[in-house]
């Protein structure tokens, strides 16, 4: 685990008093090594990793962690499932930590900090990482472990999941959420709900809460929070061809 990285995990772990504002992020879903280059220096917090939806592989987690060293850029990796195996192997990888989709109870969290974590509190095994061979980490430092609360069983037993022991914090996807609730507005009254009962159920239990928010509509509806997923790389890009396009398309102004 990078320097930086580790501080970003544990001040997540310990925020102090007060705390400090949400760490603002971008959820990828494509990007490759010169696209991740290309934002050092715009401020970002942390970069997430998506290998569940989108074009990313496990295999390209390794070198995409490289260059994320280089720009001092905090990494979390959002996993396809709660493979056990797979979690491991992201893990020797090195990022600050890992986003489990759709967990729905205490039992499934408890598995997850077995898997996650190096005996004596999981079977998180040890062995030639990445991490060990580039950073000189025979133990690898204890990575975030962030379940999501996406589905309306999760949401009933957040508390449960919050307080499980060796989890960081929860990680609420809105979007997943709605449609688990019957919506298909993120930002409708009873979705806004249901997300502030998740984060609550985390700050209760004194963990971090995260969200993946994508714009401001629902964010403004709710406290603050650890970790705030702002943009996906797809829609960065997108917006920026537009804004770019309307700007020399727009009638001249005057002289």
């Amino acid at each position: 685990m990078h320097p930086g990285t580790h501080t970003f995990a544990e001040t997540l772990r310990h925020p102090g008093s007060p705390p400090p504002p949400p760490r603002l992020g971008l959820w990828a879903s494509f990007l490759g090594p010169f696209a991740l280059e290309a934002l050092r220096g715009t401020g970002l917090d942390w970069l997430g990793l998506d290998l569940q939806h989108g074009a990313l592989e496990p295999a390209d987690v390794p070198g995409l962690l490289r260059v994320a060293d280089a720009c001092a850029l905090p990494v979390l990796v959002r996993l396809p499932s709660h493979d056990a195996a797979l979690l491991a192997r992201v893990l020797d990888a090195g990022p600050a930590g890992v986003i489990v989709p759709a967990v729905e109870s205490a039992e499934q969290a408890a598995a997850l900090v077995r898997a996650a974590r190096i005996p004596p509190h999981g079977r998180r095994s040890t062995g030639l990482t990445r991490a060990a061979l580039t950073r000189g980490e025979r133990t690898p430092p204890e990575p975030l472990l962030l379940p999501m609360v996406e589905t309306a069983d999760g949401l009933r037993n957040a508390d449960a999941i919050a307080a499980t022991t060796g989890i960081d914090g929860l990680f609420v996807g809105p979007y997943d959420l709605a449609l688990s609730l019957g919506s298909t507005a993120a930002d409708a009254p009873e979705v806004v709900t249901a997300v502030r009962e998740a984060l609550t159920a985390a700050h209760r239990n004194g963990r971090a809460g995260g969200l993946f928010a994508g714009s401001t509509a629902l964010t403004r509806q709710l406290p603050p929070v650890a970790l705030l997923a702002a943009d996906t790389d797809a829609a960065a890009l997108r917006t920026g061809v537009h804004r770019t396009l309307d700007a020399f398309r727009a009638p001249a102004g005057p002289d």
